[in-house]
């Protein structure tokens, strides 16, 4: 059994702090470089994965992002030529997803940029101190605080 670290509040809130100021820049750059959003990334990815298997409401729900993101973000990849949608002769209201060309080509990009940053991730060194937490650990915390607080059961 592992055992429990003991999580000051203002460690925790800092710590927390400073994960997502660099998720947030981390998300950033990719958008720059790529030109599209992390959240449009995983849009393609996912289409990639299941070609004319998805509609956007299979892909909002398996990807955990609201149904107007995602059906912003595929109008926004369909403009620019990375997916496209089709109709079913049976039902003209489902309209699976599927990636053109370079919509396969753009996928492929962000896949390898985010293997490249991978392993610039696992050969940082990490420092010792006793206040700070691994990314790991924080997103395990952040993940079971969540699941145990409720708005209706606030913890005391």
């Amino acid at each position: 059994m592992a055992k429990s670290k003991v999580v000051h509040a203002e460690s925790f809130f800092e710590s927390y702090m400073e994960l997502k100021r660099e998720l947030e820049k981390s998300a950033t750059r990719f958008q720059r470089a790529m030109g599209i959003s992390v959240d449009q990334y995983a849009i393609l990815h996912h289409i990639l994965e299941n070609p004319g298997k998805l509609t956007s409401a299979t892909v909002a729900d398996s990807r955990g992002i609201s149904r107007a993101a995602v059906s912003r973000g595929i109008s926004q990849l369909i403009r620019r030529g990375y997916v496209l949608q089709s109709y079913q002769s049976s039902d003209r209201r489902v309209r699976p997803l599927s990636l053109t060309t370079s919509g396969e080509e753009l996928e492929m990009m962000c896949h390898d940029l985010l293997i490249k940053s991978a392993k610039i991730m696992s050969e940082t060194p990490l420092s010792a101190e006793g206040s700070q937490f691994t990314v790991g650990e924080l997103t395990q915390m952040l993940a079971s605080a969540t699941a145990q607080l409720t708005p209706e059961a606030p913890e005391e």
